[in-house]
């Protein structure tokens, strides 16, 4: 099972059992991509289906205390009302509950296996600038190396500003424009010297070097927590 549709829960047949079974495939295969430092797009995606089962229960619930109630009984020694729910559970609405109910746990303790393994490997990578950054860091070089050989790939990074759901946001994008074997000579200033010369649109770029002792997958793991890293240093300098 390679994904979980974003409807999953009211998509075909609404039977927990069924449903149960979706779920579990899309975990152990979700599971199976943390047990191997595969983090995304799988911990983005289980995020969003977690906060998107959140959403269901909660609009769920304000759905039925919006609805109208009627006077069960007056009792005038508490003076309180007693009122009937108008709108009572189909079974149908009671099966959601039931999906809803047991997916959450299971996606949460997932989510912490996520994390777990996430924090693993940030606490493993280290970023450092490349001589002095200048104010515009909006644009510059990112060096990356992983594990103990001096295999460089060089990335023009990018940082853009968006809106989505009317909140802004900044990105970073990731350019592979070279991949180097460092001699003893090849330090990382000259390279960054080199990058200066060669691409002259930034004559005085922001650089910086990502390193771990560990080899991680590139795509799923590297990339996405270098982009983080490089928008922290940018911002919380």
């Amino acid at each position: 099972m390679s994904e979980l549709k974003k409807d999953w829960i009211t998509d075909g047949l609404i039977d927990f059992e069924y449903k149960k079974y979706i779920l579990l495939a899309y975990l152990k295969q979700v599971q199976g991509n943390f047990e191997a430092t595969k983090l995304y797009p799988s911990l983005s995606d289980l995020i969003n289906h977690y906060s998107d089962t959140l959403s269901f229960q909660k609009r769920k619930t304000l759905l039925k205390s919006g609805f109208p109630k009627e006077i069960a009984r007056l009792d005038l020694k508490e003076l309180k009302l007693t009122y009937n729910e108008l709108l009572q559970d189909s079974d149908l609405m009671a099966e959601l509950d039931s999906i809803v109910e047991f997916a959450l746990p299971k996606m949460k303790e997932t989510l912490g296996l996520g994390k777990e393994r996430y924090e693993e490997v940030e606490s493993q990578l280290s970023i450092e600038p490349i001589g002095i950054l200048p104010l515009y860091k909006n644009e510059g070089y990112v060096m990356v190396e992983m594990g103990k050989e001096r295999l460089t790939n060089i990335y023009q990074y990018k940082v853009s500003n968006f809106v989505m759901s009317g909140e802004g946001f900044r990105g970073i994008y990731l350019n592979l424009i070279q991949s180097l074997r460092r001699g003893i000579g090849d330090t990382l200033e000259s390279i960054k010297l080199g990058l200066v010369k060669a691409y002259t649109a930034l004559p005085n770029p922001a650089a910086f070097f990502v390193h771990s002792d560990h080899r991680y997958p590139l795509k799923e793991t590297t990339l996405p927590i270098t982009k983080r890293l490089v928008l922290q240093t940018i911002e919380n300098p």
